[in-house]
């Protein structure tokens, strides 16, 4: 049996290759396919075995095509055309099990084969009216199906490209959104800052008017006045840009704001020896501005920090980190200066 098989392989190989080597299908008798047989290596009783094996092939396909099991039809009669290629029924048979599973499932491949075997068939019997009929609907099922994959290709290309004009759109409304989120923060500083430079400049506002006071009095320490005047003019003199927030100078602003608040402590205290001077009405409310100032001051600074660590926590983060933004210098001083100087006798 198993040689059987091979020269049953044999003799379908051969015949595949005296069909296609030619430009066009060649035919043969139901004798001629029989000389192939014999020729390949089967014998008279294995050539009449291998038609039977086809007739029930076509009845089984047969029965399959009734039920409209195209699924199993299909196969049966391509067993059956491939053993008998001569068999116009076959042929005929076999293209319609494949169109109509192609039909089923949406396959270009069922398709061709269909329109394959019914060129066969025509091949055989150019007069079989039911294959020129089902060649013109093939023919049409395999237009319309050129025409669903091309609009799937193009719906599945709009879609692809819809998707990444999303990603991207996505991307870029979330970059602006970050970045002005980071704008926004930023701005923040700059205002607390504002509010800092705002109250130590109201500060600097009430120490002539409370020198211009204190001179008044009799035999005051004009030392203490003098380094009054000049830590005001050193601690006015400097500004700082809020783009420029950077730790070197805000150490300088605080050094020479830190000097201020000193020699205005040293005042206050020599002041304590002239009674005079601490009765006046005037020096009162100098004293009394001077302490609020300076409660506002600690009050605007501590705002001032807490801005940049909102900032600085959101610039380190990822992704805001890749935007660009630098972190900013907190407003520390020295503890030893950084209580406000006793305004109260």
């Amino acid at each position: 049996m198993p040689t059987q098989d091979r020269s049953l392989e044999e003799y379908l190989k051969k015949l595949m290759e005296l069909q296609y080597n030619s430009s066009a299908e060649q035919q043969f008798t139901e004798e001629e396919l029989k000389n192939i047989a014999l020729e390949a290596g089967l014998t008279e009783r294995a050539w009449q075995e291998s038609q039977e094996q086809a007739r029930q092939h076509l009845q089984r396909g047969k029965a399959y095509l009734e039920t409209r099991n195209y699924e199993d039809a299909a196969p049966e009669l391509e067993q059956a055309a491939a053993l008998r290629p001569h068999d116009a029924e076959a042929n005929y048979l076999t293209a319609q099990a494949f169109l109509q599973r192609g039909s089923r499932h949406r396959q270009s491949a069922d398709f061709e084969k269909a329109d394959y075997y019914l060129d066969r068939t025509i091949s055989i019997n150019p007069q079989h009216r039911e294959a020129l009929r089902l060649k013109g609907e093939v023919n049409d099922k395999q237009r319309v199906h050129r025409n669903e994959v091309a609009s799937q290709t193009r719906t599945s290309k709009l879609t692809k490209w819809g998707i990444i004009g999303g990603v991207a759109v996505l991307l870029i409304v979330g970059f602006f959104s970050m970045y002005n989120g980071m704008v926004g923060l930023e701005e923040n500083v700059n205002g607390a800052w504002a509010q800092v430079e705002n109250q130590y400049e109201r500060r600097a506002e009430l120490i002539p008017n409370l020198v211009e006071t204190v001179q008044g009095a009799a035999d005051f320490e004009r030392e203490t006045l003098n380094e009054v005047v000049q830590a005001r003019a050193a601690a006015t003199a400097v500004n700082i840009d809020p783009d420029e927030l950077t730790e070197a100078s805000l150490a300088e602003f605080s050094e020479r704001q830190q000097a201020l608040s000193g020699s205005l402590g040293r005042l206050l205290a020599v002041a304590e020896d002239y009674p005079s001077l601490t009765a006046t009405g005037n020096f009162r409310d100098l004293q009394a501005q001077l302490e609020g100032t300076e409660n506002r001051i600690a009050v605007e600074r501590k705002r001032f920090n807490e801005a940049v660590q909102t900032y600085n926590a959101r610039a380190r983060r990822f992704p805001y980190n890749l935007l660009g933004f630098d972190t900013k210098a907190y407003f520390s001083s020295d503890p030893a200066n950084a209580t406000a100087p006793k305004v109260e006798f």
